[in-house]
């Protein structure tokens, strides 16, 4: 039986080696030429973003400070008693307007009547004897020395009836000031100790707004000068500053600061939070809406404008003044174009495709995001 012929490695190997080079030979034939898919060079590069701007120029405001406040009466007096007593009347309920002077509380007379009569009658007596002594003494009958001592008599007499009367006034308490009687602890029959505290008074007319005015602003406020304050309701007042203080607080490093506002209604009430607002200086500021403020890579707020070469820029700014929907921002260029749509997809050095922002608004135009991809806020 004849033997299959054996076939050696070293050829299939051989066979494969061919076999390769030319599948790797057949691809290389028109290697030069671009496929037929590919894109052109031109049609990757992306667009510049249309953003609409309008020109802007600085024009003189006043800078505004705005601080944290409270509202507070001018003047809350507590009313203590000056004797001690039963309380017999009160002549005013809680929440009530008084006048001054107007009673509040009376205290029971008790034995000070009698008291007062006797200190009379001991004056009485002293001055008799001081005069005695004094006619016996123009004669000679009487030394200095006794005419010196009654007429100490007297003067001591006189002191202990004034007591007295001071007492039995004390028993009366009065209201110091127009205003509203905040609190009055004490009814009829209470007991009460000097010391002990019978009423409160608040004058409501005028009223202040307190705050603390941090220590690079205060060189800019006076004693005088006008302000305005919103309370927590969103109506605004206006006022004037009548107390900057020239001392920091230790703690805080602050001067306290009061404006003093109308409250002819009685409507405001003391301790409610109000945003109090006082003009600094006078500037050169940009009028720019609120959302149009921005940070940069640094967290530096500012605004994003186009310069001359079309290309985006960013401003650092202060605000200077600020309103619901409105900033006025200082230290800008006097003259700029502002972003004012398209400025969350361009950054600093970018170049733009500009649109007046009156054309964007009659055309409906609306910037667009092509190109943008990986551009970032600055």
């Amino acid at each position: 039986m004849a033997r299959a012929p054996t076939v050696r490695p070293i050829w299939i190997v051989a066979a494969i080696v061919v076999a390769l080079a030319a599948w790797l030979a057949s691809g290389m034939i028109g290697g030069d030429e671009p496929a037929a898919d590919a894109p052109a060079p031109a049609e990757t590069e992306a667009r510049p973003v249309s953003v609409a701007v309008r020109d802007s120029t600085a024009e003189p405001v006043w800078r505004e400070v705005e601080l944290n406040g409270e509202t507070a009466p001018d003047r809350a007096v507590t009313l203590r008693a000056q004797t001690a007593g039963r309380v017999e009347a009160v002549e005013a309920r809680r929440g009530a307007r008084v006048e001054a002077g107007e009673v509040l509380v009376r205290i029971a007379l008790a034995d000070r009547v009698s008291a007062r009569q006797e200190a009379r009658a001991v004056v009485e007596q002293r001055r008799l004897q001081y005069e005695a002594v004094r006619r016996m003494s123009e004669k000679g009958y009487q030394t200095r020395t006794d005419l010196a001592q009654a007429k100490s008599d007297l003067e001591a007499a006189q002191a202990r009836l004034a007591e007295v009367e001071q007492d039995i006034d004390d028993t009366v308490i009065r209201a110091p000031f127009d205003g509203v009687l905040e609190t009055r602890p004490v009814e009829v029959g209470d007991y009460a100790a000097v010391g002990d505290e019978i009423a409160r008074v608040i004058q409501q007319d005028p009223f202040v707004v307190e705050a603390d005015l941090a220590e690079r602003d205060v060189a800019f406020v006076e004693t005088g000068q006008s302000g305005r304050a919103r309370l927590i309701d969103g109506e605004t007042v206006e006022g004037t500053v009548r107390y900057v203080a020239t001392e920091a607080d230790e703690a805080t490093r602050t001067y306290a600061v009061e404006l003093e506002v109308d409250n002819p209604g009685g409507r405001l009430v003391s301790g409610a939070s109000a945003k109090l607002y006082l003009p600094l200086e006078r500037v050169e500021a940009h009028a720019v809406p609120a959302d149009l403020l921005t940070l940069d890579e640094a967290g530096r707020m500012g605004i994003k404008t186009v310069d001359a070469n079309g290309r985006v820029a960013f401003h650092a700014a202060r605000v200077a003044r600020s309103t619901a929907d409105t900033l006025w921002l200082s230290g800008l260029p006097e003259h700029l174009r502002l972003i004012t749509s398209g400025q969350g997809f361009v950054r600093a050095g970018d170049a733009v495709r500009v649109v007046e922002e009156a054309e964007a608004a009659a055309g409906d135009q609306r910037p667009a995001a092509a190109g943008a991809e990986g551009a970032g806020t600055q």
